[in-house]
C-alpha cells in the first residue's frame, strides 16, 4: 500500500515540477507587473485578461481535451498523423477567424468594460496571442502523447524566455503599460505558434478529414459548458466590482486572486494530474481506493499549509513584489487562500463524478456557483468594500463545494465520500493558527516574526498529521514512505 500511495506522491511531486516551468514567466512576471502598473491599469489588464479567457474557450470548444481521445482511437500512424494535421488545420482555421475580426471585437470589448474604444488595440493584441496561444497548446498536446518531456520542457522554456524578454522590454524599456503586455504574449505566441506548426506537419504531413475534425468537434463540445461558466464566474466578478466600485478596485482585488491562484496552478492542478488517474484505475479494488483517499487527505494538508503560509506572509509578499497600492487587499488574502482551499476540497467530489461519466451535473454546480457569488457581491460590495468581493468568492466556493458534494453522493452512492470529520480535523487547525497568526503578528514586516509565521505553519503540519483525519497506520505509512524518500540517495550511491 504504502509502494502505490508513494508513486502516486512521486509523479504528483513530477507534474508539479512540470507545471511550475509551464507557468513560470506567470509567476515570474507578476512582480513586475504589480511594481510597474497601478491598480487601475492592473485593473485593466485583468478585465481583458478574463475577456480573453473567454473568447480562447469558445476557439478552441475542449479541442485540446478531444485531441488525445480521438489520436488514440486510431491504431495505425496514417490515421494518427490525419488526426494530428486534421486538428492542427482546422484550429489554425478558427484562429485565422479570430485574427480576422481581433480588431472589431476589441473595439465592441472595449465599449462594454469600458465605455469607450480607446482600448479597443490593447483588446485586438490580446485576442492575436489567444488565437495563437490555442496553436501552442495543441503542439504541447502531440508531444504529450509521444510522450516527449523533454521537448515540452523546451517548448515551455521557450515560451517563457519570450514572454519574459519581451515584458521586461516592452514595459520597463519602452514604458507600453497593459499594451506591452498583450503585445508581448501576441507576438510570443505568433513566433511559437508558427514554428511548431511547420515542425508537426512536417512530420505529419497536410491531410485533411471533415469526419475527423467532426468528430473532435463534438468530443471536445462537452468540456466547454463548465470552463464557459467557470470563466464567467471571473468575469461577473470583477465586471461587477468594476461597476460599483471602479477599475482600480478590480486590479486590488484581482492581485489578491493572482496570488491565491497560485494554490491551485502550483498544487491543486498538479496533483489532480496524477490523483484522478489513479483513483480511476482503482476502480472498485478496496486497497486502491483506501490509498486514494489517504492521499487525498495528505495533499489536502500540504494544500492548507501552502494557504496559511501564503495568508500570513502576505504582507512580505506585498512588500517584496508589488506597491504599497496594492496594500487593501492584505485583510482580503484570507479568505481568498480559503476559497482556493476549498477548491481543492471539491476536486475529491468532482473527480468521482467525472469516473462514473455524471459530469452533466457540473455546468449546474458552475451556474450555481455564478448565481450565488454574484448575489452575495452584490449585496456585500456597497458596505464592505473589497472585503465583500473576497466574501463573495470564499461563499461561492463554499456553495459548489456542498453542492458538488451532494450530487456525487446521490449520483454516484459506490465512489467514496468526502470525510467531513477529517476534512474539518485539518481546515480547523489551520484556520486557527490563521486568525491567532494575524492576531500576533499583524501586518508588520519583520524577518523574526516572518520565522515566527513559518514556525506557526509547520506546528500546524504537525497538529494536522496527529489529528483526526490519520489514523496511526497512516501515519506509519507516511514514515515508511518519508524513510525511503531519504535513503534513495544512499541507495544510488
Amino acid at each position: 500500500m504504502a509502494l502505490e500511495a508513494g508513486t502516486i506522491i512521486k509523479h504528483g511531486w513530477m507534474f508539479m515540477v512540470a507545471n511550475v516551468v509551464n507557468r513560470a514567466a506567470g509567476l515570474l512576471l507578476l512582480p513586475l507587473y504589480s511594481k510597474v502598473l497601478s491598480p487601475a491599469e492592473f485593473g485593466v489588464y485583468a478585465l481583458i485578461s478574463v475577456v480573453g479567457d473567454i473568447v480562447a474557450v469558445m476557439l478552441m470548444i475542449g479541442m485540446i481535451n478531444a485531441f488525445t481521445v480521438v489520436y488514440f482511437e486510431h491504431s495505425d500512424d496514417r490515421g494518427r498523423a490525419r488526426v494530428v494535421s486534421t486538428t492542427m488545420i482546422g484550429l489554425w482555421v478558427a484562429s485565422l477567424a479570430l485574427l480576422a475580426v481581433a480588431y472589431p471585437a476589441g473595439w465592441g470589448a472595449s465599449h462594454l468594460l469600458f465605455g469607450s474604444a480607446d482600448d479597443a488595440p490593447i483588446i485586438a493584441f490580446a485576442f492575436a496571442g489567444i488565437a495563437f496561444s490555442a496553436v501552442f497548446e495543441l503542439a504541447l498536446a502531440y508531444y504529450r502523447v509521444h510522450k516527449r518531456s523533454g521537448t515540452c520542457l523546451l517548448i515551455s522554456v521557450g515560451k517563457a524566455v519570450g514572454l519574459i524578454g519581451l515584458n521586461l522590454g516592452f514595459l520597463l524599456g519602452m514604458k507600453l503599460g497593459v499594451t506591452g503586455i498583450f503585445l508581448a504574449n501576441a507576438i510570443t505566441f505568433v513566433g511559437l505558434g508558427v514554428a511548431l506548426t511547420v515542425a508537426i506537419l512536417g512530420v505529419n504531413g497536410l491531410g485533411f478529414s471533415f469526419g475527423i475534425l467532426r468528430r473532435v468537434s463534438v468530443l471536445g463540445l462537452p468540456f466547454m459548458p463548465q470552463t464557459m461558466l467557470d470563466m464567467g464566474n471571473q468575469f461577473a466578478m470583477r465586471y461587477l466590482v468594476n461597476l460599483l466600485m471602479g477599475v482600480a478596485a478590480v486590479g486590488v482585488l484581482s492581485f489578491g486572486l493572482r496570488l491565491a491562484t497560485m494554490l491551485y496552478m502550483f498544487l491543486t492542478a498538479s496533483f489532480l494530474q496524477i490523483w484522478s488517474v489513479s483513483r480511476i484505475e482503482a476502480q472498485d479494488n478496496t486497497a486502491g481506493r483506501d490509498q486514494s483517499e489517504f492521499v487525498f487527505y495528505l495533499f489536502l494538508v500540504l494544500l492548507s499549509a501552502a494557504g496559511l503560509g501564503m495568508a500570513l506572509t502576505a504582507p512580505e509578499v506585498l512588500w517584496l513584489i508589488a506597491s504599497s497600492d496594492y496594500a487593501p487587499v492584505l485583510p482580503c488574502m484570507p479568505l481568498l487562500v480559503l476559497a482556493y482551499v476549498l477548491h481543492g476540497v471539491r476536486m475529491h467530489a468532482e473527480v468521482g463524478l467525472v469516473k462514473t461519466k455524471k459530469v452533466g451535473v457540473l455546468p449546474m454546480i458552475s451556474m450555481g456557483g455564478l448565481a450565488v457569488g454574484t448575489l452575495v457581491m452584490s449585496v456585500t460590495l456597497g458596505p464592505l468594500g473589497l472585503m465583500g468581493g473576497a466574501i463573495g468568492v470564499m461563499v461561492r466556493e463554499l456553495f459548489m463545494l456542498v453542492a458538488t458534494e451532494t450530487l456525487c453522493r446521490r449520483l454516484s452512492p459506490n465512489e467514496p465520500p468526502l470525510s467531513g470529520v477529517r476534512v474539518l480535523g485539518i481546515l480547523a487547525p489551520a484556520s486557527i493558527a490563521c486568525l491567532a497568526g494575524l492576531g500576533l503578528f499583524g501586518d508588520e514586516v519583520n524577518p523574526t516574526l516572518t520565522a515566527a509565521k513559518v514556525g506557526l505553519t509547520m506546528l500546524f503540519v504537525i497538529v494536522a498529521l496527529f489529528g483526526p483525519s490519520f489514523a496511526k497506520s497512516d501515519r506509519a505509512m507516511l514514515f515508511r514512505m518519508l524513510g525511503r524518500f531519504l535513503r534513495r540517495p544512499q541507495t544510488v550511491a
